[in-house]
């Protein structure tokens, strides 16, 4: 569904091609059993995000996919069901601006959350199982400058990767010696539902703007991204690489992209979406 067409009519229309390419047509959008037409099940909620480029698909925004994951987590164990709209942010219709100003939104009946932390929390109230909750303080201090660092490096507040670098060096030294698929464990926590959209933002962006790859002797954090790429929750809510770099650049700070506009590169935003949802094969760690 998507918010923000031409009129408020259009505030219902349905979104699927643009995020539903890469998973050959599966549905994401969870809606459970069907109601009578007009009715919402006591467990339904409303997920509102950013739109992309084109006012109406899905967008990238990192915290958007955060709450996206745990909704699809919770409705693929049948807790819960949940529509997807998405809200072009420069014109919004009244529909949205009467429950919030901001995105990701959640509404569940009468009641609209727009703080990230408030609708984990309400989410994790209502629906506990299964749970994503984790108490794991290495895990969390292993990630915490990584976002910063390379906000840094892409607006050129830094001109050298040096910092990004050791802070992903960080990450991938603690799940060397963790030895398990997520950062908590070998099952999904809030935590990975934080920084693996952000980890595949700073993949992409770095790529696009920068021409800086992970390096590929991190082979823990690499297989940590492969483990995310092969897992349906993460796989059905990631955005296409042209929308990654759209959010990007849509930002003053951050410079342009690199190269010429009509050369074949895949990260100018006229191309074809592409989904970067594999490692490379040299830093694939052996089972």
């Amino acid at each position: 569904m998507s918010l923000g067409g031409d009129s408020d009519e259009e505030y219902m229309r349905g979104y699927r091609d643009a995020a539903l390419a890469h998973n050959n047509g599966s549905d994401v959008l969870v809606n459970g059993d069907s109601e009578e037409e007009g009715a919402s099940p006591s467990n339904h909620l409303d997920l509102f995000v950013k739109a992309g480029m084109d006012g109406e698909s899905y967008g990238a925004c990192p915290f958007c996919q955060r709450i996206f994951m745990i909704l699809l987590f919770k409705a693929n164990a049948g807790q819960l069901t949940f529509t997807v709209c998405t809200v072009n942010m420069s014109k919004q219709p009244m529909e949205f601006k009467r429950i919030s100003s901001r995105l990701p939104a959640v509404k569940h009946g009468d009641e609209v959350l727009t703080d990230v932390d408030e609708i984990v929390t309400y989410i994790d109230a209502n629906f506990p199982t299964p749970s994503l909750k984790f108490d794991n303080k290495k895990a969390t201090e292993s990630c915490l400058g990584v976002f910063s660092k390379f906000s840094f490096y892409v607006k050129e507040v830094s001109h050298s990767p040096t910092q990004l670098n050791l802070e992903l060096q960080k990450i991938d030294s603690f799940l060397a010696k963790a030895g398990t698929k997520f950062l908590c464990g070998n099952e999904l926590s809030h935590l990975d539902c934080i920084m693996l959209p952000k980890l595949h933002h700073i993949r992409i962006a770095t790529k696009a703007f920068k021409k800086f790859d992970f390096p590929l002797e991190f082979t823990a954090l690499w297989h940590y991204l492969d483990n995310a790429y092969n897992c349906d929750v993460f796989r059905k809510t990631c955005p296409p690489d042209q929308e990654i770099v759209f959010h990007w650049s849509s930002k003053p700070e951050t410079p342009p992209l690199p190269g010429d506009p009509h050369t074949l590169n895949p990260y100018f935003l006229d191309q074809q979406p592409t989904y970067s949802l594999s490692v490379p094969s040299s830093s694939r760690l052996k089972e």
